[in-house]
C-alpha cells in the first residue's frame, strides 16, 4: 500500500530504472468510419478515399473529417450551418446531389481547353 502511496522522487531513479511509459502504451486506436447511405438525410455524401471517406455537406460543400461521421455530428452541422434545410427530406437532398454532380460534369468540359489551342502558345 505505501508503494502506491509514495511518490517516486526522479533524483532516486538510478540508471537501470526505465523511467514511466504508460502514456506510450496508450495509443488510440485510429478507426475508419465507412459512408452509410442514411447520412444523405442530414445532407451528407462522401468525398476522398473510399478506405477512409470524409463527409461532404451536399448544400455549403465543407468536408468534415473522417471521425466527424457519426450521425449526431452531421446532425449537429445540418441544424447550425443550414436550420432552413434541417425539415427536408432524403429526396430533396438527392436531388441537390445529383445536382452538384451535373454541375461539376459541365464545369470540366466548360474549362477545358483545346490542344490546338495549347499548341498555339
Amino acid at each position: 500500500m505505501d508503494k502506491f502511496l509514495r511518490r517516486k522522487d526522479s533524483s532516486s531513479r538510478t540508471d537501470d530504472e526505465e523511467p514511466n511509459t504508460s502514456v506510450t502504451n496508450n495509443l488510440k486506436k485510429v478507426v475508419k468510419r465507412k459512408y452509410d447511405e442514411d447520412c444523405i438525410k442530414y445532407g451528407f455524401s462522401w468525398c476522398g478515399d473510399e478506405t477512409a471517406p470524409r463527409p461532404q455537406c451536399i448544400i455549403c460543400g465543407d468536408q468534415l473529417s473522417n471521425e466527424s461521421m457519426v450521425p449526431s455530428k452531421l446532425k449537429r452541422h445540418l441544424y447550425s450551418s443550414h436550420p432552413s434545410c434541417a425539415n427536408k427530406d432524403k429526396q430533396y437532398f438527392k436531388r441537390c446531389l445529383e445536382q452538384n454532380k451535373k454541375q461539376k460534369k459541365f464545369m470540366k468540359s466548360a474549362v477545358k481547353v483545346s490542344e490546338k489551342a495549347l499548341e498555339a502558345n
